[in-house]
């Protein structure tokens, strides 16, 4: 009898213990906009008064495992967005599925400034820049809030006119950017000579920029990443919104697909108001026509995920007046379908079926110069990943990348030599990558990535291969506003761009395959950097990086027979720094980069600066809001000049003819030129001011948005090339302007 009371003593005492302890569980779900249904990108999801806690994914789900149930409250906040706190002590079991609904930020003057709303995207992301709808508003340009501008903005990155859409980064070329947009890879994203892009700020969502150091789920290309996520569409009212400048207009539409809430539609379309737009900003006569359109369907399955159907188009002409100059079309096309969804208490899963399609022609009328050029992609696509979120709180994530690409290209170089190719090729890439902390200090991400097809010439000796990509960062943070943080990663690339990087200006790329049996073009990333967060107001960034270009492929421009080859095979390097500083407050922001970089090649024993080895690069921005609704920005860059190659001096020809000596001995000497070395001299910098103002107000129930744009505001007479020949000097944009307007009901 006494065991037994003490048997059962003992198992009371247990259940006490037990019953004592804190439960566990996990939360997970969806953060949206309370007042469209739109999900929320990187929204921060907090446990109150602790630093438990995580970010959403880019399609704003998230999953937070094994937290105290007991007096559980989240916090829950995203850029934009009042911070909201959920109690989640009822929670009914070991886990649950929660929709974070949280209200936009009124827009009116606080009555205090400091908002905590500084973001640098998702921890452990080396030279990330997270661009959010709030961070585009900011950006000055000829056309407002084009998303491709405001890149062109950012430190580290080049372009070769003050308002090309075409951009270098770090040393990079212009075809060693990977460009997604809803995972879809595009080709080119320019309009009209790279004056402004077709991604129109009306569809973008959030998009992710990355000048090097990219993790394992990004590969094909050596330099950069640009990530754009569309809006998927308000499920809950109709909408109408659009602009209308002296360029172009646009309308959207979007609203609930068959119920609300549960399903969303978007509309988009653009085109230009005349053809000879143009003119204003070039003094030669270009007409030209284009267009975008833009749909997609969005069907949610609760909190848990969502499938999505789109489709995207552009499509540019440029016809020359003069008969001696080509014509040029290019357009992409791409459609797809993809989801997202949560299972089990752990795991979030993505797919996408897709097919991208590229086409760019350069059409000549009488020139014998000008060749026909053609270059075509067709690009089916398989996407899958899976992202397994640990007790610990740390990530795995495995994925796919199944490309299925087809070119055609015909090219003509200067000395008349065609080639015509036809190619397909197989892309199967996998990848595997963790992230993890090590304590409260140390953040660590590590990554593998692997091309099946190469790894498996590498094993069978049958030509390139390699075995992986491995990369990995770093970060550390020292203290609360210190954090030193570096990255290194070995990339590779398939693709080369046929058009001379020396040329002067070209609208389109002309996009080809390497051979097989040159292997792949190869770059090495180094990087190191420091960031401080002095206040909750100011950032400051310093990075350091090396690009080491272990194999690059070119075009053999100077072949002039058939049995010449038709790539070369070089080599490069890149390095330099950049440094950023941030001020912002709900009134008034300020914002620097500087950038320093040297930029080298060398093909068949010939080392010279690229046509876009900037050295230095300084951009300032700032806004400010004096009355509610008005803001007044204003954007100074202030370059040092491009490399060109200059002449060494002229010398005559005569052309002897021994069968008509009168003509030999009274014939006049042909000019011929004699070039210095390549790219050995130096345009002068750049420099322009840009002004902006915009006004929101609401009349009879619509929004309105009034703008008005100055650009090269003191008329600076920046040097865009010089004829060597003749001796024309040719200039950038002077002093132009646009209004414009846009509504919202």
């Amino acid at each position: 009898m006494r065991t037994t009371v003490f048997i059962a003593v003992i198992l009371a005492a247990c259940a006490s213990l037990v019953n004592a302890q804190e439960r566990e569980v996990t939360v997970k779900g969806a953060v949206v906009d309370s007042s469209t249904g739109e999900r929320i990108p990187y929204a921060t999801v907090m446990v109150s008064g602790t630093t438990i806690g995580t970010v959403a994914d880019i399609n704003g789900y998230f999953i937070l495992r094994n937290v105290g149930a007991g007096n559980l409250k989240l916090r829950v906040t995203a850029v934009g967005f009042e911070a909201k706190e959920f109690d989640m002590h009822d929670v009914p079991g070991p886990t649950v599925t929660v929709q974070f609904e949280i209200p936009e930020s009124p827009k009116t003057l606080p009555a205090v400034t400091v908002t905590g709303k500084l973001f640098t995207g998702p921890a452990g992301i080396v030279s990330n820049k997270v661009i959010t709808t709030a961070e585009l508003q900011k950006s000055v340009g000829i056309f407002k809030n084009d998303v491709v501008q405001y890149v062109t903005q950012l430190p580290g990155v080049v372009t070769v006119s003050g308002v090309s859409s075409q951009y270098f980064v770090r040393g990079g070329g212009a075809d060693q950017n990977l460009i997604l947009i809803d995972g879809m890879q595009v080709y080119n994203l320019s309009h009209a000579f790279g004056l402004f892009s077709f991604v129109d700020p009306l569809i973008v969502k959030v998009a992710n920029f990355s000048a090097g150091g990219f993790q394992a789920q990004y590969g094909g290309r050596l330099s950069s990443v640009f990530d754009i996520q569309t809006i998927d569409g308000d499920n809950r009212a109709f909408k109408a919104a659009g602009t209308l400048d002296l360029l172009s207009s646009n309308l959207e539409l979007t609203g609930p697909l068959f119920s609300k809430g549960n399903s969303s539609f978007v509309l988009f379309y653009r085109r230009p108001l005349y053809e000879n737009a143009l003119n204003k900003f070039y003094s030669i006569g270009l007409p030209f026509d284009f267009y975008d359109g833009f749909g997609k369907m969005t069907a949610n399955l609760g909190a848990d995920g969502h499938i999505s159907a789109e489709y995207l188009t552009s499509a540019d002409k440029i016809a020359s007046n003069n008969v001696n100059e080509p014509d040029f079309t290019w357009g992409d096309y791409s459609g797809a379908v993809s989801g997202n969804y949560l299972f089990g208490d752990q795991y979030n899963m993505k797919f996408e079926f897709s097919m991208s399609s590229y086409k760019a022609e350069q059409l000549p009328k009488q020139s014998n110069i000008f060749g026909y050029q053609m270059s075509q992609i067709s690009n089916p696509a398989l996407y899958g990943s899976i992202t397994s979120y640990t007790a610990s709180r740390n990530e795995l994530n495995l994925g796919f990348q199944f490309n299925f690409p087809s070119y055609q290209y015909t090219f003509t170089n200067t000395y008349g030599a065609t080639q015509v190719q036809s190619v397909t090729q197989v892309e199967p890439d996998v990848w595997a990558k963790y992230t993890f902390k090590i304590g409260t200090k140390l953040s660590m991400e590590t990554g593998v990535r692997s091309d099946l097809q190469r790894l498996f010439n590498e094993i069978s000796g049958g030509g390139y291969g390699y075995w992986a990509e491995p990369r990995i960062s770093v970060s550390y943070n020292i203290d609360q506003p210190v954090t030193v943080y570096g990255a290194w990663g070995i990339y590779h690339q398939r693709l080369i761009d046929l058009n001379d990087e020396n040329m002067v200006f070209s609208p389109f790329d002309l996009l080809a395959p390497v051979p097989d049996y040159l292997g792949d073009q190869v770059a090495t990333h180094y990087i190191v950097g420091v960031s401080l967060r002095p206040d909750i107001l100011s950032t400051v960034k310093a990075e350091a990086y090396y690009k080491n270009f272990s194999r690059l492929i070119a075009v053999n421009r100077d072949q002039v027979y058939a049995w010449e080859p038709d790539f070369i095979t070089g080599t490069g390097e890149a390095f330099g720094f950049d440094l950023s500083y941030r001020y912002d407050t709900e009134r008034y922001y300020v914002e620097g980069n500087y950038s320093f970089g040297k930029t080298t090649r060398t093909f068949e024993g010939v080392t010279y600066y690229p046509r876009y080895d900037l050295r230095h690069q300084l951009n300032v921005s700032a806004g400010w809001q004096p009355v509610n609704k008005l803001w007044i920005r204003a954007r100074w860059k202030l370059t040092s000049g491009l490399p060109y190659t200059p002449i060494k001096g002229f010398y005559g020809i005569i052309t002897p003819d021994p069968y008509h000596l009168p003509n030999y001995t009274q014939q006049q000497l042909s000019t011929q030129v004699d070039f210095g070395s390549l790219n050995t001299a130096r345009l002068p910098g750049y420099q322009s001011l840009d002004l902006s103002a915009t006004y929101d107000l609401n009349l009879l129930g619509v929004d309105f948005n009034l703008s008005g744009t100055v650009i090269n505001v003191y008329n600076k007479r920046n040097v865009f090339y010089i004829n060597n020949v003749t001796g024309d000097v040719v200039y950038q944009l002077p002093t132009v302007f646009n209004l414009g307007i846009g509504w919202n009901l």
